[in-house]
């Protein structure tokens, strides 16, 4: 039966080979040194894959590293500790751990340990925003590189030398930052090409690149970048290879070389499908189509836009795919944890019972000693067996938790899946109002402007139909601020910020925005609320409805027309928005707020998409509020929104 168990422990953990003889080693051994270094080797082996269970193991070889008196083994365990919580971005506790194995490393002159410490610091000041701070760190462990005659660390420690001097000459454009930044990584090249780190060479050539395009050298950059595409296609891993190929194409755009971009462009590509990656293949999509535009070519252009698309929804449906894979490899992985355990505990109660039989069988042999003897003994081992038992209830207990557990994180992946289809939802909503209602008018834009620079239409009919151009983007710019404004409400309905608003004020910011439409069509608008009139709201929101509303009106009140906003003290409050305008019909008011309202036309030919209703119904809605309408043909309408 043990063997059984031992079997189907090795069955279950046969996915992590390296981890499971670890494991295994540790339960052969009681030596705290021996304990301390396997502990260690675990938490390096999963600190990338999994920072929880790396820190347990980090924290497992501290302990036992300081039964064993090994500091050594203990700051570099603090060291893989702090690497871990770096890495789930907690930069407080890596860096109080770093300073901790900072001091360890310190007080026994561990030099490559004080390297390692030093350069994690560095980075935590770095990607905190404090770049001098992680520059003086790098010197310094730039300088404990050198004693330890350290080339892997000499040559990490110039790279990040040189890209802060980069970074600093970009802001200052002093020469002093940009020769610095070109001498540290220089050195860094010189290293990484005698270690022949492939991967290290093309980020540091890439940066030389940077730079040499910034002083205009660009035969010196086009080099750089040529190297690298050389030592990327010498590895196996195309997406750096892609990498280069896109810098390579917009390099040679900069220049001038539209030829050679589109080439380079097109190599992307076609790698990207090779690899089958749909973020690959949109990404390098976008090159190739500035490539293409570039060289006048707008038929090829268009057809990888199209490939792009297919890309991007592929993408989109894999990503909603990653999401429930991984809650339900959380799911599975949670359910082995807990399979595991309850085989152990199985095993440790066979053994216990296998012991106590043999020990029965050693009284038997000995009970002509002594019945006493025997009595005493056999009390003990009953003692035992209790605890054991008692052990194996609790152990029962935590596996019910667990289960418990695992029932809640099916409970959330089904709320996962629910939201990835209310996004998909908000995201076709989008789409098909942008398709419909933007695409028309930027598409007329769009032609009118060709026309004009191929000379098909000249200056003075272009000057004819400006007034039409502004009224389209006018158009479209209404229409994407109300998308805009009504997708945040879709992602954040509850995010509302009430506050004591005056009324009056906040009309009077609406009314303005309206101003230079009601010059125009001689529309007068009246604010009718009281002076004080203070109200409890999201003043925001309210701002966007009564915006939306006045302009509504406007667009469906006739020249030399009249709109009015009044408070009627009704509960919460009432706030009117009424028009003389020409009203609407019994058919149109039982289809308005409604999805498939459609266009309308105002009184002077401007278009509505309807969908500035429907947000401000959803936005009213959301803050607690209400909209309601009268109205009548040729006789005007009034707009209320009931507050609370």
């Amino acid at each position: 039966m043990p063997k059984l168990v031992l079997f189907l422990l090795l069955i279950f953990n046969s996915a992590d080979p390296v981890g499971d003889s670890l494991t295994l080693e540790l339960q052969k051994t009681e030596n705290p040194a021996t304990k301390a270094s396997l502990y260690y080797s675990l938490a390096r082996h999963y600190y990338g894959a999994d920072q929880d269970l790396a820190i347990s193991y980090a924290d497992s070889s501290i302990y036992f590293g300081e039964l064993a008196d090994l500091p050594k083994m203990q700051g570099n365990a603090i060291n893989i500790k702090a690497v871990a919580y770096l890495i789930k971005s907690d930069f407080e506790t890596s860096m109080k751990l770093n300073l901790d194995a900072l001091r360890i490393r310190e007080n026994i002159q561990d030099t490559l340990g004080l390297v390692e410490s030093h350069l994690n610091i560095g980075n935590i000041l770095y990607r905190t925003g404090k770049s001098f701070e992680a520059a003086e760190r790098y010197k310094k462990a730039l300088a404990y590189a050198k004693m330890a005659n350290s080339q892997r660390g000499l040559s990490l420690l110039y790279n990040n030398l040189g890209s802060y001097y980069r970074d600093k000459w970009i802001s200052t454009n002093a020469k002093e930052d940009l020769d610095s930044a070109k001498a540290y990584l220089s050195e860094s090249l010189e290293i990484k090409t005698s270690l022949n780190d492939a991967s290290g060479l093309i980020h540091t050539l890439n940066q030389l690149s940077e730079l040499a395009q910034g002083e205009k050298q660009y035969m010196l950059a086009e080099n750089y970048l040529k190297r690298s595409l050389k030592v990327s296609e010498g590895i196996n891993d195309t997406e750096l290879q892609i990498s280069v190929l896109t810098q390579l194409s917009q390099f040679n755009l900069e220049v001038g070389d539209k030829n050679q971009a589109l080439n380079y462009a097109k190599s992307a590509f076609e790698l990207a499908k090779g690899m089958g990656s749909n973020y690959m293949i949109s990404n390098t999509a976008n090159y190739l189509i500035d490539a293409y535009q570039e060289n006048g070519d707008y038929r090829n252009a268009f057809e990888i836009a199209k490939q792009k698309l297919e890309a991007d929804a592929l993408l989109f449906n894999e990503s909603k795919q990653k999401i429930q894979d991984d809650l339900l490899i959380q799911y599975e992985s949670e359910k082995k944890e807990l399979e595991n355990k309850r085989l152990l505990e199985e095993q440790r109660f066979l053994d216990l019972n296998l012991q106590r039989k043999n020990e029965l069988l050693i009284g038997a042999v000995i009970i002509l000693v002594g019945m006493i003897g025997l009595g005493v003994y056999q009390r003990k081992k009953n003692h035992e067996l209790a605890q054991a038992k008692k052990k194996i209830d609790i152990t029962l207990a935590q596996l019910t938790e667990k289960n418990d557990q695992v029932e809640k994180q099916s409970v959330l992946l089904s709320k996962a899946n629910s939201e990835l289809k209310e996004a998909n939802s908000i995201r076709e909503k989008l789409l098909s109002v942008v398709s419909h209602d933007v695409k028309a008018p930027l598409s007329s834009l769009q032609v009118l402007l060709e026309y004009w620079d191929q000379k098909i239409l000249t200056n003075e009919d272009l000057a004819s139909l400006v007034p039409r151009i502004a009224k389209q983007t006018k158009t479209v710019q209404e229409l994407l601020k109300n998308l805009l404004q009504w997708a945040q409400t879709q992602m954040e309905f509850n995010n509302i910020q009430l506050a004591e608003t005056n009324l009056k004020k906040l009309v009077d910011e609406s009314i303005q925005f309206a101003i230079p439409t009601a010059e125009g069509k001689n529309i007068t608008i009246i604010n009718r609320i009281p002076e004080d009139q203070t109200i409890q709201t999201d003043s925001n929101r309210l701002n966007f409805i009564i915006r939306n509303l006045v302009s509504n009106s406007l667009k469906f009140t006739n020249p030399d027309g009249q709109i009015e906003v009044s408070f009627e003290s009704i509960g919460k409050g009432k706030i009117h928005i009424s028009d003389n305008g020409i009203g609407m019909s019994q058919k149109k008011l039982e289809s308005l707020f409604h999805k498939g309202m459609g266009p309308s036309i105002g009184t002077a030919g401007e278009k509505g998409s309807g969908i500035g209703l429907l947000l401000c119904k959803e936005f009213a809605e959301s803050m607690g509020a209400r909209l309601e309408v009268e109205s009548e043909e040729k006789k005007g309408s009034t707009f209320t929104i009931v507050l609370g």
